[in-house]
């Protein structure tokens, strides 16, 4: 047997992924304020990548933390619902106003 086969073949070091990367605390810190597009605003800036590939880091990095994500998708469906309720009073309140001034 040879000496070359005793060892297994040097492989390539494998490229880093963008998604290898860890995310900056300051990254970090903006999605637990549920700022989304702060913290991808930070890693394109931190890494110097596309903004395609800042949010799939960002968002690889919010399926890797279960409750972060629920803690965001919690935050975004209160910002829609209190934007609804916000339509819906100012349709009443201008209906309402149409009736008084008419």
């Amino acid at each position: 047997m040879s000496h070359s086969s005793l060892h297994p073949p040097i492989a390539e070091p494998a490229q880093r992924s963008l998604f290898d990367q860890p995310l900056s605390d300051a990254a970090v810190a903006a999605l637990w304020r549920g700022q989304v597009v702060e913290a991808i605003t930070l890693v394109r800036k931190e890494q110097h990548v596309a903004l395609k590939d800042a949010k799939a880091s960002v968002d690889a990095y919010l399926r890797s933390q279960p409750a972060l994500q629920r803690r965001i998708e919690q935050d975004r469906s209160d910002a829609r619902e209190g934007l609804l309720r916000w339509v819906w009073f100012l349709l009443i309140g201008g209906a309402g106003l149409l009736y008084v001034l008419m």
